[in-house]
């Protein structure tokens, strides 16, 4: 069942690349229209079905997205989480990939998420930094073929 969105702001984070492949069609159109949950549904199959490095690209935009959408909602620790998610996931994937320059990307969602971010305390930036710390133990930064 699809989480209420927040109402559209009429501002993107990131601007969607003019080309990327056919199966992210749906992804760009639902970002678009600030829908980022949907976003997050969109790729769902996707991303389950794929291998690396593709998987982790794929989930770093899920990531990235509903990064967003919990900001959006008020949920500060959790945009921040999904963030440091997406980071993790997107290092190897860098400079861009499938037409999404990732330093944008990146850098888009952490100025729409910066308020929440603000808000976390010491303690839940330790708990984030450990978090960034695991993720890193098991998505090593790798340099996958750029397309």
């Amino acid at each position: 069942m699809p989480l209420p969105e927040a109402p559209a702001t009429g501002h993107l984070p990131f601007e969607p690349p003019p080309h990327f492949p056919p199966d992210l069609a749906q992804f760009w159109t639902l970002w678009r229209a600030e829908k980022f949950w949907a976003c997050h549904e969109a790729l769902e199959a996707i991303w389950k079905r794929e291998s690396e490095p593709r998987r982790s690209f794929l989930n770093g935009l899920i990531h990235g997205a509903v990064a967003v959408f919990q900001h959006r909602r008020g949920n500060f620790i959790g945009a921040a989480r999904q963030l440091t998610r997406a980071t993790v996931k997107l290092e190897g994937h860098r400079p861009a990939r499938e037409g999404v320059e990732i330093d944008a990307f990146l850098t888009g969602i952490e100025t729409e998420i910066a308020p929440s971010l603000a808000q976390l305390s010491e303690k839940q930036r330790a708990a984030l930094s450990e978090l960034e710390a695991r993720l890193k133990a098991h998505y090593p930064a790798k340099t996958p073929p750029q397309t």
